[in-house]
């Protein structure tokens, strides 16, 4: 069994940050410059979206993995998708270029999160066909299934395609 992460690139890293310091910075105002009930009602609410925001921004992407075993592949995004496919199941698999493939260029976000670079959930592809997405810049492997693709480039890219090539099929 081998598992492959996928790290956030640093431009989002820096946003993430810079997004839940300025919740602190808020919170901190709030708590200052306010009295009694507006000053717990304010800090309740921005510890509440601060703690949503640190498991979306840091926790979550943390635990993004792909896992293959002897005839099965895991992804694992949390909290957008969790999928389990048979090497059954997989009827093609590529690397491609998603600046060059127009038809699985990502059209719209279904569930999940996304810059121009990083994409993580489900979206739906220029083809018209759902996807589930684990990519940061413009090379990934994809898993053409009956009902979906999934695109996937995780850490250690050249070792994962090498892994796919041994315990699936031989990756185009």
């Amino acid at each position: 069994m081998s598992e492959f992460q996928i790290s956030i690139p640093a431009d989002v890293l820096i946003n993430d940050l810079a997004i839940i310091l300025s919740l602190v910075i808020i919170g901190l105002v709030i708590w200052f410059y306010s009295e009694d009930k507006n000053r717990v009602m304010g800090v309740g609410i921005i510890g509440i979206v601060l703690i949503l925001f640190i498991y979306l921004f840091l926790i979550a992407p943390a635990q993004t993995t792909v896992v293959l075993d002897y005839d099965t592949l895991t992804v694992n995004i949390p909290p957008y998708a969790h999928e389990t496919v048979q090497k059954e199941e997989i009827l093609r698999i590529s690397v491609v270029d998603l600046e060059s493939d127009e038809s699985l260029r990502p059209k719209s976000k279904k569930f999940g999160a996304g810059t121009r670079s990083y994409k993580k959930g489900w979206f739906k592809l220029a083809n018209g066909r759902d996807a589930i997405m684990m990519t940061t810049g413009t090379k990934a492997v994809c898993l053409k299934l009956d009902d979906k693709y999934i695109l996937l480039s995780p850490d250690r890219f050249d070792d994962f395609v090498e892994e796919l090539n041994e315990k699936f099929m031989t990756v185009e």
